[in-house]
């Protein structure tokens, strides 16, 4: 179908298969590096710059592969490098703030974020030959899903505590 980009992978099941592996491994990551000692945000940040330069590598890898990077990116190389660091710090910025509302506040809701977060854009990155590059789109969808997971983690924030407050009666005595 023309403007309908192609699976690199050749197989739409085994790009989502990827995708989610991708995600799965992502979440256990932060999972498992949650951390509350002195240096607990120079492991989120670690973690996102990881995620960053490994997603940013796919997106290059299947435009490599297949000979589709966008014309623009080899025209305007001062503009490309713009393009990867917004999306290189956007990317890491996931990871770092899942991490870290993980981590002091035990919240969720981000890790679930993230999870969607990293299957959409590896997805969406491991796709070539579209009406637009698929980057291009994480730049202008990115920061509102970036807002949207903030927004699902004040609202767990907030459930928690009206839980604590108003259901278990905030940890007061009755009498």
């Amino acid at each position: 179908m023309p403007g309908s980009p192609d699976p690199v992978l050749g197989d739409w099941l085994l790009t989502h298969v990827v995708a989610v592996a991708a995600a799965l491994g992502t979440v256990g990551a932060v999972y498992a590096t949650r951390t509350r000692g002195d240096r607990e945000s120079l492991t989120p940040a670690l973690l996102g710059g990881g995620y960053a330069l490994a997603t940013l590598a796919v997106w290059a890898a299947a435009r490599l592969v297949t000979d589709a990077f966008p014309s623009g990116f080899v025209e305007d190389p001062l503009t490309s490098a713009g393009f990867l660091g917004f999306s290189f710090l956007l990317l890491a910025g996931f990871v770092a703030v899942s991490a870290l509302l993980f981590a002091r506040r035990g919240l969720v809701a981000p890790l679930v974020g993230l999870f969607g977060v990293t299957e959409l854009v590896w997805w969406a990155f491991l796709h070539v030959r579209g009406e637009t590059d698929a980057l291009g789109m994480f730049l202008i969808f990115g920061p509102a899903l970036l807002v949207l997971l903030l927004v699902a983690a004040g609202v767990e924030f907030a459930g928690r505590w009206g839980w604590r407050r108003f259901v278990r009666g905030g940890g007061r005595s009755p009498t």
